[in-house]
């Protein structure tokens, strides 16, 4: 019986050493990511040596929230990949970074170093307390000469100098060290508070004929991690075309540090829905009072069914503002607000976000109601800081430009201001930058800058004003041709004559051929619009009355070179049939019958003036008020 007994745990013994040596752990090296604008793809390698036989592959060190479904294992051949399993880890910890590892050996080093002086300091003053208890030289009852006196006075007070200077000497070393240590502290505990502790392990079993030396590429996603562009646009005046850099801006925690490794970045999202919707039937309904008023509110033409997202957007005195950019972030869904500050977009899932901003006012973001909202815009605190940045809708051949635009405006790309060195891929559904230079991006969530390319753009130079909403003059810069740049929505910084004007977004995802950029207002162009009361009237005629009304506006250029300046205003509609619209006189003016905008293209040389009028007559019910101003 116990020679049966040691002949079975021989065996099991056995079974598990040869268990053992046909298990392998493999260091491997991540060589490639790919960074989508949600989640990567990294891609790692290993190379090593196999015998014959089944035997099980650990890839340890993995990143903790990788995807299961996503992993990949690649190999020559000459081998079978059996399985592929993936395994958490939790009792063996990541390796610290090499960066907390040397702050733990300075804050040793520091605590050693502080230690020493304590103890100087102790010793310093041990021998103060000596020399102070000490000064009845020779007892009260023992007479001194003089000379011994003096000798003994003057050796306690050298020695008690040189004791205080030592003492303050020291604690001044101390106080730098303490000031020292606790910046290495709070470094370590930043670093240490984002430094995962678990990891994981992918377990590949394998089989192979015969021995061989085989190379292996382990492949998976990562969530947590990601880019998203911005731009610098520069602009040296209004005779240089447009400087344009485009940056990515890359971030990851995924659990593992990427160590000079070739990077990829991605237009696509690999998060995304790509299944093909499916239009479900359309039940028409009576609306209740309640939806009809929201939905209805202020809103010609509104759909029924599901509510959009419809509202006004006004500013602190509650005026309306038109042409504000209403979007949903992180989209390029947008749209831009009416005369009288209203606007729609189609309904959107809840848990999204909107963005609302203005040329002058600060942005704001609210969440997706589905319903109508009421959003005020403060005033922003630096007049140059909102950049808005728009795609206007395609001008189809033959519709008049003024002049104005030069069509097939080419762009070339500007003298790069870095030296990495990019490869943009297109593929069906997004475009890949492929950095050749090796990047470092730590597992630490901070964003690494990686400059993706570099444009000098010839643009139309022109002023845009609508004096009856603000009265200034805004220099805009008009591109054509965009498309072909693969510009992204992202933030833009903005830099005019070498000053910087501030940050907006800029949303090329606009449906057009021309790309609008505003530089801001100048101040060299004086715009002013002004009622002619000699020439404005009321009337009273039966049941009715008739308002006429004249505007003059005045535009003069106080710059050294000439302008092209677009001039908007607008005549009223009317909504009801007793109000009616008559003797509409815009001389030089082209009008839009739609939105009955009109607008002036006026070419104006230095130091000149030139003025634009318009006017209409309203007739209505006289028992009524109607607000014309």
């Amino acid at each position: 019986m116990k020679q049966l007994c040691f002949m079975s745990a021989l065996l099991l013994l056995l079974t598990a050493t040869l268990h053992a040596q046909q298990r392998k752990n493999i260091e491997s090296k991540i060589d490639k990511v790919t960074v989508f604008r949600e989640g990567a793809q990294v891609e790692r390698s290993a190379k090593l040596s196999l015998a014959a036989g089944k035997q099980e592959l650990v890839f340890s060190g993995i990143s903790p929230g990788l995807d299961k479904q996503s992993i990949q294992v690649k190999s020559g051949d000459n081998l079978v990949i059996v399985s592929v399993i993936h395994q958490a880890d939790h009792l063996r910890e990541q390796a610290k970074q090499e960066e907390i590892r040397d702050l733990d050996t300075k804050l040793e080093a520091m605590g050693e170093k502080m230690e020493q002086q304590k103890n100087t300091i102790a010793v310093f003053k041990q021998e103060e307390a000596m020399l102070l208890k000490n000064q009845q030289v020779g007892g009260s009852n023992t007479g001194m000469k003089t000379a011994d006196l003096k000798e003994a006075a003057d050796f306690q007070r050298a020695r008690l100098t040189e004791v205080y200077q030592k003492i303050a000497e020291h604690e001044r070393i101390l106080k730098q060290l303490t000031r020292s240590n606790a910046a290495l502290a709070k470094q370590y505990g930043e670093l240490s508070s984002r430094s995962g502790s678990a990891t994981s392990n992918v377990i590949v079993t394998i089989s192979c004929k015969s021995a061989i030396t085989a190379d292996f590429t382990l492949s998976y996603m990562v969530r947590k991690a990601g880019w998203f562009p911005t731009y610098d646009i520069r602009v040296k005046d209004i005779l240089s075309p447009v400087n344009l850099q485009f940056k990515a801006n890359v971030f990851q925690a995924s659990g593992e540090d990427w160590k000079e490794v070739r990077l990829a970045l991605s237009s696509g999202n690999p998060t995304a829905d790509n299944n093909i919707p499916e239009l479900e039937p359309w039940h028409l309904r009576y609306l209740t009072t309640g939806e009809q008023a929201i939905m209805m509110r202020g809103v010609p033409g509104a759909a029924t069914g599901m509510a959009a997202n419809t509202g006004r957007i006004v500013d602190t005195d509650g005026r309306p503002l038109q042409g504000a950019t209403v979007s949903l972030k992180g989209t390029s869904i947008a749209t831009t607000t009416d005369v009288n500050g209203l606007f729609r977009l189609p309904p959107i899932a809840a848990g999204n976000t909107l963005q609302v901003s203005s040329v002058g006012f600060e942005t704001k973001e609210l969440p997706a109601s589905n319903g109508y909202s009421s959003v005020t815009l403060q005033q922003s605190a630096n007049e140059l800081n909102e950049v808005v940045v728009i795609g206007y809708g395609t001008r189809k051949d033959g519709d008049p430009d003024n002049g104005w635009y030069e069509r097939g405006v080419s762009f070339k790309k500007a003298k790069k201001t870095t030296s990495v060195d990019v490869t943009t891929n297109y593929q069906p559904t997004s475009v890949v930058y492929d950095i050749a230079d090796p990047y470092t991006v730590l597992n630490d969530g901070k964003t690494y800058m990686v400059d993706i390319d570099g444009y000098e753009i010839d643009a139309k130079y022109e002023y845009y004003a609508a004096p009856k909403l603000q009265p200034f003059a805004y220099l805009t810069a008009r591109i054509l041709d965009w498309q072909d740049l693969n510009l992204m929505d992202g933030e833009a910084s903005l830099f005019f004559e070498g000053t910087f004007l501030g940050k907006s977004m800029l949303m090329p995802g606009s449906t057009g051929d021309t790309l609008s950029l505003s530089l801001g207002q100048d101040k060299g162009v004086a715009i002013k619009r002004t009622m002619v009361k000699e020439f404005s009237s009321k009337k009273f005629i039966g049941s009715n009355r008739t308002d006429t009304r004249l505007y003059e506006i005045s535009v003069r250029n106080n710059k050294q070179q000439p302008i092209l300046i677009t001039v908007e205003d607008q005549l009223p509609i009317s909504t009801l049939k007793e109000i009616e619209i008559r003797n509409r006189e815009y001389k030089g003016a082209s009008l839009d019958e739609d939105t009955q905008k009109i607008s002036w293209a006026i070419s104006l040389d230095p130091k000149k003036e030139e003025k634009k009028s318009f006017s209409y007559e309203v007739r209505y019910p006289k028992e009524r008020n109607l607000q014309l101003d």
